[in-house]
């Protein structure tokens, strides 16, 4: 198969490189975001081999291609000028609502990190099932090293988000992840155990556990996006190398500690406050609620 050839033609049906503000892809879908929808020649993409359906949803025009969709996005972005450019879906932001756009944050982010969280989910089924079978000693060392293997993508997600939410949005993404491996370092993590009345810079310190947590991380990328493109401004070329991440990373995980993380904490016992009321109400009505907010709260990990 000639992905080359394909990309051409997806990118000549959906009206040319520049009716394109961003492309980013999912597990199977390429994820375009077009200036005028009504270039794109449905029709005929459907007719494109490897394309199975043509979607328009969340503001987005979706090319469900299969597991075929990285080779594809890949030589579309080798070819053309074109990548995940959150700052272009913002000047479009007239023709897209407020949700779409943090829902198209949220699936940008999470896309590139399919291949390890499912790999890893996999892994860490099998060894239960080895487990369950007796066909491995869980108090050995093979199985603590592939469960450590299963658990490390989980265990330090916060990283992997402030990376991949911070590609997302065009900014320095090893800056993202040091602002969430500033909350996983021990210096860090050893006040979880404190049980003195802590402060941080003369303002009173709540300590969040940040280890597989993603919500606060979302949130803290997404403010630190404007921050650096802020700094860039005022700062001094010159002293920009080091400079704009010295005070990226003392504002943002300032601003983490004191406030996005306690607010997760809030926000995912209030959560937990409300199903416990609804569950006093009816049990019933609350296992469907809860069905159905479950992956919202998944995503956003509060659940």
């Amino acid at each position: 198969m000639n992905y080359d050839n394909l990309g051409k033609e997806i990118i000549d049906l959906v009206g040319g490189e520049n009716n394109i503000s961003s492309l980013e892809h999912c597990a199977t879908r390429l994820r375009f975001v077009l200036k005028d929808t009504d270039q794109a020649d449905n029709s005929k993409i459907n007719e494109l081999p490897k394309v199975l359906q043509v979607v328009e949803q969340s503001g987005q025009f979706q090319i469900v291609i299969g597991n075929d969709v990285a080779n594809v996005y890949d030589a579309i972005v080798k070819n053309y000028s074109i990548g995940q450019t959150f700052a272009k879906e913002e000047n479009e932001s007239g023709k897209r609502n407020i949700i779409n756009i943090i829902f198209s944050y949220i699936s940008g982010t999470f896309s590139p990190l399919l291949p390890a969280l499912a790999g890893s989910g996999m892994l860490k089924a099998l060894l239960e099932i080895l487990k369950s079978l007796n066909w491995i000693n869980d108090k050995g060392a093979t199985f603590a090293i592939l469960n450590a293997t299963s658990n490390a993508v989980f265990y330090f997600l916060p990283i992997f988000i402030g990376m991949s939410a911070s590609k997302k949005l065009n900014v320095n993404p090893y800056i993202g992840g040091v602002i969430a491996a500033s909350l996983l370092e021990p210096s860090f993590t050893n006040l979880l155990k404190s049980e003195e009345n802590l402060t941080f810079i003369g303002l009173s310190l709540v300590v969040t556990d940040f280890a597989s947590t993603v919500f606060s991380l979302l949130i803290a990328i997404a403010i630190y996006a404007p921050l650096e493109r802020l700094l860039k401004r005022w700062v001094p070329k010159v002293l920009q190398l080091f400079l704009v991440p010295m005070l990226s990373l003392i504002i943002m995980v300032s601003l983490t500690v004191l406030v996005f993380g306690p607010f997760s904490e809030y926000v995912s016992s209030g959560i937990g406050i409300g199903i416990d009321y609804m569950l006093g109400f009816s049990r019933i009505l609350t296992g469907i609620i809860i069905a159905s907010f479950w992956p919202f709260l998944v995503v956003l990990g509060v659940h």
